[in-house]
């Protein structure tokens, strides 16, 4: 497959961790955020950071940083749309900034599924349920995902249920790998995280 753009989503607030930007914050011996790049890197062509905030500190790794723009507040949906705008491959590879541990083969594994179903939109199933904000989709549904912020929506789900959208399980996967959203889950990856590396280093 020809490697995507990638859109990694750094614009939430971060409520369930007290306010922290969370992919800033130290996990395992270093940023979060880190983590995320080290597993996309080698899955796309250019990577975006969608931030609303702290964008000098992510610009600093080199990558081209939006914000949500005239659709600000309105949730992740408006980080992909901002995302979408500036991205030049004609697929998107969209991922949470705070997903500590992403497959290596995560491009190619929702691409496969998605030619497979002819579907539009191909997104992560954990094994207990959908991912809709780690998925790969075209670039040309910006001006569909447009018109429905524009008109008050602001659901993922809703959205990609416009438009054929195919669930992909990676049900063997670390749960705690598509986003560390509470203290628990994040005292989880950092323990696990820590004895990865320790065994691959």
């Amino acid at each position: 497959m020809t490697r995507p753009d990638s859109v990694i989503l750094c614009g939430g607030a971060g409520q369930r961790l007290d306010g922290v930007d969370k992919p800033l914050e130290p996990l395992a011996g270093r940023p979060l955020f880190e983590h995320v790049l080290q597993r996309i890197a080698g899955q796309a062509g250019e990577i975006i950071v969608s931030a609303n905030r702290n964008a000098a500190q992510y610009a600093g790794y080199g990558l081209r940083v939006v914000d949500d723009g005239r659709h600000a507040g309105r949730g992740p949906l408006a980080g992909i749309a901002a995302g979408l705008a500036v991205a030049n491959a004609g697929d998107v590879l969209v991922v949470p900034g705070d997903a500590p541990l992403l497959p290596d083969d995560l491009a190619v594994r929702l691409d496969e599924a998605r030619h497979r179903a002819g579907a539009a939109i191909a997104f992560v199933d954990d094994g207990h349920g959908p991912q809709p904000l780690c998925c790969l989709l075209p670039r040309a549904l910006l001006a569909d995902l447009q018109r429905y912020l524009d008109d008050g929506g602001s659901t993922p789900r809703d959205w990609q249920a416009r438009h054929r959208a195919i669930g992909v399980s990676f049900a063997e996967w670390p749960r705690w790998g598509w986003s560390a959203n509470t203290p628990e889950e994040w005292q989880d990856a950092e323990l696990r995280l820590s004895d990865h590396l320790s065994i691959t280093e």
